[in-house]
């Protein structure tokens, strides 16, 4: 690419002229080019030539060089355009991206405010209207002049609240004299809608007076003349509502003062706990001497942490990988003779370079490392390429031919239940059917006060992760060095071994740090193709995603519907529930059996319910691939139980917390399943919390907004289940100076290095600096199991206390023998030993002096249930989510004004890395309530990157965020701390769902909740 840099006006028209493309910021250009427009050859840079600044006349205009950036535009208190302005695009952009430019690129969220401020456009053909220039484009854009009005308004709805594009923007000007409009300017655009003024409605309003205008009939005349077609993330329908409801606001009443929630329609608990639970309220002021800075954070905020896909060595091959050109195809043949021809290629495999089991999956080996005979999903692997440099790579995978045979797609997944469906693998569809049937259904339901029936429906959700999936892998001795971020080393080793029919002693996985995982990395991702790239050259390979191949590729949470029916008597009690939910797994099992397992181990929520009938069936499909997200299936359960609660409450006239009350489980009962629970049940402390809670009292909001609250009751599984097997290996010993805590678990951020830092400090007495965390490597750590299902806190204590006794006492009988003191004088203090009978503990050793003492190493078992029927977890976790909302009765967008989390699971570890897990559960959770959707159409990605698929922002994030622990646990109970990584976000969608009903007097049942039935609800108006 070639960028011009002309001196003079004329010589910038010359190149125009030439075929060179004009840019000033460049920022329309990327977009274009992120969504994949060509590159062109030839720039020319017009942004010195162009007028800056912003100047005012007598009259009253504005004119605005066409080179002044839009955060110039922002602050320089220009009538609605800077208002207009702070909507647009994220800071980094405004301050790059010019007005010139956002005209000349012909869209953005800005037209439709220019558009009423009868912005007339000067370029070196002339001055002419802005809707002239945009029908008809002439000349290079030098001003722009602008005629204020004396009220303006403004709306911009988006997919979320900031940094995203627009699904309609809504702008309006009037001039007003003795209350009637003798001038009105009214205009939508933004995203796919074409800019445009209504001239027709602009024309009636003159001579109206606005307070005598009717609001319904206003809105209607100014919906049928929107012109806004429909797209894969909003309706025109939605389009041109939203437009009507924002003008005729803008019409009818200009500003107005924040109002109050208004008195509920339902009852609402009162704070009438008489002795509220004893809670630890988690934050940074709070915490006092509990607050620590986890060791591994100073590095992550400066962006210096080196994560495994960071790795770079001189010499080192770049992998790409060719990925399935169709969602559901056989192949015929593969071609790679140009491919490996190409000068600076080493490399190029397919499946028959797959010397052992060309299959892998943690609970089904279904998915092949390399497809041989069939593609099932857009991101299933092809062929891989190791060349000397990425352009190289990436031309080797276009030389590489592959003849498909187009198949049948399968799509729905009760679509593929059917007998005639097509099967994605050689036999059904189904790859598991959970049933449960106790007591007497029919009969229960038959004789109920009240049934409530409804469909919840979950979606398609991403991880997310900072770093996408990628790593390095490289010959090591006899055998191969693997570093690919991972959930679980030796399980990865494991399946490695399989596919290159190696020993797994000959392989060294290096799973940690990882830039996040989720569960999305639970699976091996890119190990197969590294690893046999490396094996094939003898040469260090690396490979990182694209974040569009991460999002083809990479595992998503299940889609589900699930289908309930609950009944209660006529004072609120549950008699029976009926459960049918069908789970998408996409084209491999991966960890997705397992994820509906433990949503209908779920199903009854912390309930007694004396009649079930449940069914959970997880079904192939060729929607990607679906497996482990946090969660884990108990948080799309816990949103449909806890919202028919809540509806069954309101058709008794009973308070949530009453019904729920009245319902509870008592402690030392039965699980669902019927197995025995742990000790320390704190369902009752947490439902009082949530009734003394101060959420339910009244609060502002804006004037657009309707308030509600909501909450969620829930009791979270924790640990792999009865059945399969869940061990851990742990050791600690003093080494160079420093406690190593040997465990296998991974760091992905969840905050693994500071919960070994604080467990064995708080044991032995030594500081969190004395301690050096070994984990993530099986050449260094020993297998301590899976960094899943909320099993992490659990391993890190039991592993200390089973070892930090054994090596204190070694310490202390080393120390002993060096100085000549008794070990009943000595006791381990920061830095060392120091003698008990001292006013100060300074250390008379320290620990390096002490030389290295041999490692203390454990063996246990994850604590399990007797039930051995079905997989049945035996430590739960208890939490309370309650969150207020304000809806915004114009788009029908939720805001999150507060969300409160009062949790139980045990003392805890660290406070930072347990306050974090919560408040990213909470924000994670919000975003699969509202915003976040992985949209699939006939097999392909319709979200293909984060300007589409709207993970929260700063700005989607509640106001306030309230986390507090209950850290008490039953006497004699010997099972220390819960795990908290699914706690979170369990209740998350279900109080937010109930805080919307409060609002608008229905329950939305399909996430994320979308706008446009939002806006139906409050139409409808009834509380159902």
């Amino acid at each position: 690419m070639k960028i011009l840099h002309p001196k003079t006006l004329d010589a910038t028209l010359d190149a125009i002229k030439a075929g060179a493309t004009p840019v000033a910021g460049g920022t329309a250009l990327q977009m274009q080019w992120s969504q994949g427009a060509e590159r062109p050859e030839i720039m020319v840079n017009i942004g010195p030539l162009l007028p800056c600044g912003i100047s005012h006349a007598d009259d009253g205009n504005i004119t605005i060089g066409a080179a002044t950036t839009l955060d110039a535009i922002r602050q320089g208190r220009v009538p609605l355009l800077s208002d207009a302005a702070r909507d647009v695009a994220a800071p980094n952009i405004r301050r790059l991206a010019t007005l010139g430019g956002t005209i000349g690129f012909g869209a953005g969220c800005l037209l439709p405010a220019l558009l009423v401020l009868d912005a007339k456009v000067t370029t070196t053909q002339g001055t002419l209207p802005l809707c002239d220039y945009l029908t008809a484009p002439t000349g290079l854009i030098l001003s722009i002049t602008i005629t204020p009005a004396q009220r303006h308004f403004w709306c911009k709805t988006g997919l979320r609240a900031a940094f995203t594009p627009a699904i309609i923007v809504s702008a309006g000007a009037l001039d007003i004299s003795d209350g009637v409009i003798v001038k009105s300017r009214l205009a939508v655009g933004g995203g796919v809608v074409t800019p445009q003024r209504l001239n027709t409605v602009e024309h009636w309003l003159v001579g109206q007076c606005p307070d005598d205008l009717d609001p319904a009939a206003l809105c209607e005349r100014i919906d049928q003349n929107v012109q806004a077609p429909s797209c894969a993330f909003r309706t025109a329908t939605y389009r041109r509502r939203v437009a009507a409801l924002a003008l005729a606001e803008g019409i009818l009443h200009g500003t107005a003062k924040a109002t109050k929630r208004k008195p509920p329609a339902r009852p609402l608990p009162h704070p009438d706990v008489k002795t509220p639970p004893v809670l630890t309220t988690l934050s940074r002021n709070a915490g006092g001497d509990r607050w620590h800075t986890r060791p591994d954070m100073p590095a992550k905020v400066r962006g210096t942490m080196p994560y495994l896909t960071d790795h770079r060595e001189d010499g080192m091959l770049i992998a790409r990988i060719l990925r399935a050109a169709h969602p559901h195809a056989k192949i015929r043949s593969i071609d790679t003779t140009a491919a490996q021809a190409l000068p600076g290629v080493h490399a190029v495999i397919t499946h028959k370079d797959v010397r052992g089991l060309n299959r892998f999956g943690i609970l089904m080996q279904d998915q092949p490392a390399f497809c041989s005979d069939k593609v099932r999903y857009i991101g299933d692997t092809v062929a891989a390429v190791a060349a000397e440099t990425a352009a190289i790579a990436e031309a080797a995978l276009a030389l590489i031919k592959v003849d498909y045979e187009p198949l049948a797609l399968v799509t729905d997944p009760e679509a593929a239940l059917m007998d005639d469906a097509p099967k994605v693998h050689s036999d059904s569809n189904l790859i598991n059917d959970i049933k449960l049937e106790r007591g007497d259904v029919d009969a229960a339901f038959a004789t109920a006060a009240h049934v409530v029936e409804d469909t919840y429906v979950t979606p398609r959700q991403m991880h997310g992760f900072m770093e996408t999936e990628g790593g390095w892998a490289a010959p090591d001795k006899d055998g191969l060095l693997v570093c690919v971020g991972g959930q679980h080393g030796a399980r990865d080793r494991l399946q490695l071994a399989r596919i290159l029919d190696i020993p797994q002693e000959k392989l060294r996985i290096i799973t940690s740090p990882i830039g996040g995982g989720f569960g999305g990395k639970d699976e091996l991702t890119v190990q197969p193709a590294l690893a046999l790239l490396a094996q094939k050259t003898g040469r260090k390979v690396r490979l990182q995603l694209s974040r569009a191949e991460s999002v083809a590729a990479g595992t998503k949470r299940n889609p589900m519907r699930i289908r309930m029916r609950t009944a209660c008597d006529a004072k609120g009690k549950l008699v029976a529930q009926q459960v049918d939910l069908i789970s998408d797994c996409g084209a491999y099992a991966s960890l997705s059996p397992s994820v509906t397992e433990t949503a209908m181990e779920h199903c009854a929520g912390p309930y007694e319910i004396p009649n079930i009938r449940t069914r959970g069936r997880t079904v192939y499909t060729n929607n990607g691939a679906g497996g482990a997200f946090r969660g884990f299936g108990s948080n799309q359960m816990t949103f449909a139980v806890e919202c028919q609660l809540d509806r069954l409450a309101q058709k008794v006239g009973q308070d949530p917390a009453k019904i729920r009350r009245l319902n509870m489980r008592m402690p030392g009962t039965p699980g669902y399943l019927g197995q025995t629970i742990a000790p320390t049940e704190r369902l009752h402390e947490m439902l009082d919390a949530a009734q003394a809670s101060d959420i339910w009292n009244d609060f502002d909001v804006e004037p657009d907004e309707i308030a509600g609250v909501g909450m969620a009751l829930m009791m979270q599984g924790t640990g792999l289940g009865t059945i399969p097997d869940d061990t851990a290996h742990f050791a600690l010993r003093l080494q160079d100076g420093k406690i190593e805590a040997l465990c296998g678990l991974d760091e992905m951020g969840q905050g693994l290095i500071v919960s070994l830092h604080a467990a064995v400090s708080d044991k032995i007495g030594c500081d969190r600096a004395d301690i050096r965390a070994v984990f993530g490597d099986t050449g260094r750590a020993p297998d301590s199991g899976s960094t899943t299902a909320a099993r992490g806190g659990y391993v890190v204590w039991r592993g200390v206390e089973n070892t930090a006794p054994t090596l204190a006492t070694k310490i202390i009988t080393a120390a002993s023998d060096r100085l000549g003191l008794s070990p009943e004088r000595l006791k381990i203090v920061p830095g060392g030993v120091a003698d008990i009978t001292a006013n100060a503990p300074i250390p008379l050793v320290s620990f390096s002096e002490l030389g290295d003492l041999e490692a203390v190493e454990t063996f246990f078992e994850f604590p399990k249930s007797d039930y051995t029927k079905s997989n049945a977890r035996f430590i739960f976790t208890y939490a309370v989510t309650l969150a207020r909302v304000a809806v915004n009765r114009i788009n029908g967008t939720v805001r999150i004004a507060r969300l409160d989390l009062h949790t139980a699971a045990g003392p805890v570890i660290d406070m930072a890395a347990y306050l974090g897990q919560m408040e990213g559960a909470l924000v994670q959770g919000a975003g699969m309530t509202l915003t976040e959707d992985a949209m699939m159409q006939d097999g392909q990605m319709v979200t293909k990157n984060f300007d589409t698929y709207t993970m929260p922002s700063i700005r989607d994030t509640p106001s306030e965020i309230v986390v507090t622990a209950h850290e008490s646990l039953d006497a004699g109970d010997p099972f220390g701390p819960r795990g908290v990584g699914e706690l979170g976000i369990t209740g998350v969608t279900a109080a937010i769902a109930n805080a919307v009903a409060d609002a608008v007097g229905q329950w939305p049942t399909v996430t994320p909740f979308a706008p446009q039935d939002i806006l139906t609800m409050m139409t409808k108006g009834a509380r159902t």
